[in-house]
Order: C-alpha cells, then structure tokens, then sequence
C-alpha cells in the first residue's frame, strides 16, 4: 500500500513497502518515476505490477502498457493503480477499467492515506506536506517522503 499525491508540478509519496501479509515494512520502495517525456507517474497498491509498469516507462514507453488488472476477490478494485500528471496540465489515473482523466484538478491524492492527504491538499499544503501528513495520521503510509517534479 501506498500514498502519492500531487500539487504544483511535484508528486510525492511514501517509501514503505510491506511484506510478509503487511507483518514486516520495509522504508525502500520506489513509488515514482519521471518518463523521457517529462510525465510525473506514481503508483499504490501491487508491488510487482506497478514495478513492470515503471520499466515500461523507463524504457520510453516501448512494447506494450502493462495495464493493471482488476482483483480477483473484488472486481471492483485494480491491482495497482498509477497518478498520471502531464506536464501540460492534465492529472489522470491509470485503473484496470480505464483511464480516468482531471484536466481541472489542483491537486490529487491516492491510496489508503489519501483522505489525510488531500485535506492537507485542500488546505493549502504541498504534495510533500501532504504525504508527511499522511505518515503521521494515515496507518498505511510508512518510511520516508519521497518526490519528484517537473522541474528536475
């Protein structure tokens, strides 16, 4: 499980990874990546999907998206899910049951530390400020923030 969220050209997230049923958590995951096209992408949920999705990106987007896939207990629900932001303006989410685009939005937040996440959206803070909020009132957002921007 994961937390990213994203405001002003930065997108930030924790670095928890859980393993062993969420019995152990490691502070190390890597949940963002920056394609060759300068689009900020980050992922929660299924480890392993997200990863083949980011080496996707990293290998500038040749062969085929892999795509998240619903869950088998809850169709639901996506395995993973990515937060797409386009440097020309638009935040959109990568699901197993399409793209879901928000030209309009300020600011985004996903995972199970998103509603602590975009209250702090709302009230003015960073994507940054946003997932340190979520470290400290969300149960599944652990390790450090980490972000990436437009910008560099």
């Amino acid at each position: 499980m994961s937390t990213v969220a994203f405001r002003h050209g930065v997108m930030a997230a924790d670095s928890g990874a859980w393993l062993c049923s969420g019995s152990v958590v490691m502070p190390f995951a890597q949940k963002l990546v920056k394609g060759n096209d300068n689009c900020l992408y980050g992922a929660v949920g299924q480890a392993a999907g997200a990863e083949a999705y980011f080496q996707w990106v990293k290998g500038g987007y040749q062969g085929q998206e892999p795509l998240p896939i619903p869950c088998k207990d809850d169709s639901e629900q996506s395995r993973f899910v990515i937060l797409r932001a386009h440097p020309a303006g638009e935040v959109s989410l990568i699901t197993a049951f399409g793209v879901e685009r928000y030209p309009a939005a300020p600011y985004l937040a996903i995972g199970p530390g998103a509603a602590v996440a975009l209250g702090a959206l709302w009230a003015g803070a960073s994507a940054v400020e946003a997932i340190s909020a979520a470290l400290v009132h969300a149960d599944a957002a652990r390790g450090e923030v980490r972000s990436i921007s437009f910008q560099r």
